[in-house]
């Protein structure tokens, strides 16, 4: 299970089937092993395997490793060459306990080790009979079939034999940096996709309030129009009124008149005219100082609407822009899943 810390992979519990698949590594080895003329396998960092041995010969199979000191001494020089490897930093070619030639290639990533191959169980000259024969006594084996099964095992130049550690150093460390690639580029891409998710849900919900805040001046101007409209009809009023008071000026000033010709008769009609004078002169400076107001009012009403227009502009750009907005921001997000498939 791959771990992260800081937002970077965890190498220290990466392990070789994070990167690679096993079944891939398993049949590079098979054929690798097939076409070099000697055996391979890949372990982990303590040495335990992760695929199965590819073509063992049967020195070491049906013969070594049926002694459990053999057993025993083939781990402790598999883990011997792959921490030789290790400190080389490259493939290190060398001699097991049983005197066959052996090569280990460490498998690092970023310049921690994952893994190891191992290859070999091959000869670059012929066997040592008196060794084999001693190998054989110490192990508790029968010389005579740890011979003839030496007897069978490839020889190969030492040239060759560098050429295949080297071989599969290369491959195998591509096959691990190119999976670490793809580990990292699809946590890169799963990180981006998340967090344009969250942007995405951000502005949609600064879209949503840019097209209340929309709809809201929309509201407001039907709202200011309507005030408009009443202030048009309160002109409309106090024109009327002001023409009342204007034909009450002409019947109290009539009224005087006639109060005048009737004389001493006519005076208490006399005061009811001047009171409808008085009155009338009152309307008439109400009704001007109405118009005014109303004319004042009409004008921050006009001023209001203009501003209105350009805030509903305004508003109506930014809800478009958000509109859009949204929809690059979905759109990186289909990206980004895109290529997290790539390497699903």
């Amino acid at each position: 299970m791959v771990e992260y810390r800081n937002g970077n992979i965890c190498l220290e519990k990466l392990e070789v089937s994070d990167i690679i698949d096993i079944d891939v590594l398993q049949d590079f080895l098979d054929n690798f092993a097939l076409g070099m003329n000697c055996a391979a396998v890949a372990v982990d960092s303590e040495g335990k395997e992760i695929t199965k041995p590819s073509y063992y010969r049967d020195f070491c199979q049906k013969q070594i490793h049926m002694s459990q000191l053999g057993d025993k001494r083939c781990a402790e020089c598999h883990n011997h060459m792959g921490q030789e490897a290790l400190k080389l930093g490259k493939p290190y070619v060398g001699n097991c306990h049983a005197g066959l030639i052996d090569f280990a290639a460490p498998i690092t990533v970023n310049g921690h080790h994952i893994g190891t191959v191992l290859g070999g169980q091959i000869l670059n000259k012929q066997p040592n009979i008196v060794s084999l024969r001693n190998v054989a006594n110490d192990l508790g084996l029968n010389p005579d079939e740890v011979e003839a099964a030496a007897e069978r095992i490839d020889i190969v130049s030492d040239r060759n034999i560098r050429a295949a550690a080297e071989v599969l150093y290369v491959v195998v460390n591509e096959m691990a940096q190119s999976g670490f690639g793809r580990l990292e580029i699809e946590y890169l891409s799963n990180t981006l996709a998340e967090n344009f998710m969250q942007i995405s849900k951000a502005i949609e919900m600064l879209t949503n309030s840019a097209v209340e805040i929309t709809d809201s001046q929309h509201e407001l101007e039907t709202e200011i129009q309507g005030v408009q409209d009443l202030a048009n009809e309160i002109a409309k009023i106090n024109d009327s009124i002001a023409q009342v008071a204007k034909k009450t000026k002409m019947i109290g000033l009539n009224a005087s008149i006639e109060a005048a010709r009737l004389g001493e008769s006519g005076k208490g009609f006399a005061v009811v005219a001047n009171e409808i004078q008085h009155l009338s002169g009152n309307t008439t400076a109400t009704t001007s100082q109405v118009s005014n107001l109303n004319q004042r009012i009409v004008e921050k009403i006009q001023t209001t609407i203009e501003n209105s227009h350009k805030t509903l502009a305004v508003t109506e750009d930014q809800s478009a822009a958000m509109e859009e907005l949204c929809a690059t921001i979905q759109n990186s997000v289909e990206l980004a899943e895109s290529i997290k498939d790539l390497f699903a």
